[in-house]
């Protein structure tokens, strides 16, 4: 019973994080997923849609349409390609950067509300225990060094799992 609880804190505890950026986001005018590819393309100018869709582990869809709105809101820009037509670098305008840097701020303030108070030995501790959840989940990465890609990997492995254990199943 204890499991479940913990896991249902943790649930109420990133809706509580994103309910927080949501409400301070109409100062800073991005949507809540924007930032991260705003920062992506910041951190590697000319970058295509599929790069930050394969980096956030996200549908290039998904991309499409949030680089479509930050490009009409004059955040980013769209160059194509002189070798490859079909493809689009970004950039980020001096005004997305403006907005960028904005969002990390306050983003950062956010986080800072949700430990204070919290020694640095406990904080210490939490960090532990996140390290082993996660190696429990995630047994072959490294706590330190997961990335979205290897979340990703992980999902595609158990997917292809439920898949033939349902035509073992069916057999």
């Amino acid at each position: 019973m204890l499991h479940n609880e913990l896991a249902a804190k943790m649930k109420k505890i990133q809706l509580l994080r994103r309910i927080w950026i949501q409400k301070t986001q109409p100062d800073v005018e991005l949507y809540f997923g924007q930032l991260p590819i705003l920062e992506y393309i910041r951190k590697n100018p000319g970058c295509t849609q599929a790069e930050i869709a394969e980096h956030l582990c996200v549908t290039p869809a998904s991309i499409s349409t949030s680089t479509k709105r930050l490009q009409k809101s004059g955040l980013l820009t769209k160059t194509t390609d002189p070798d490859n037509l079909r493809c689009n670098r970004l950039s980020v305008t001096d005004e997305g950067v403006v907005r960028c840097e904005n969002n990390r701020k306050m983003i950062d303030r956010i986080h800072s509300l949700m430990f204070k108070d919290i020694a640095e030995e406990e904080l210490l501790a939490f960090s532990a225990t996140l390290n082993k959840i996660q190696h429990n989940l995630a047994p072959d990465s490294d706590p330190d060094s997961v990335t979205p890609m290897d979340i990703a990997a992980l999902i595609q492995e158990i997917h292809k799992n439920d898949e033939l254990l349902k035509k073992k199943q069916q057999n």
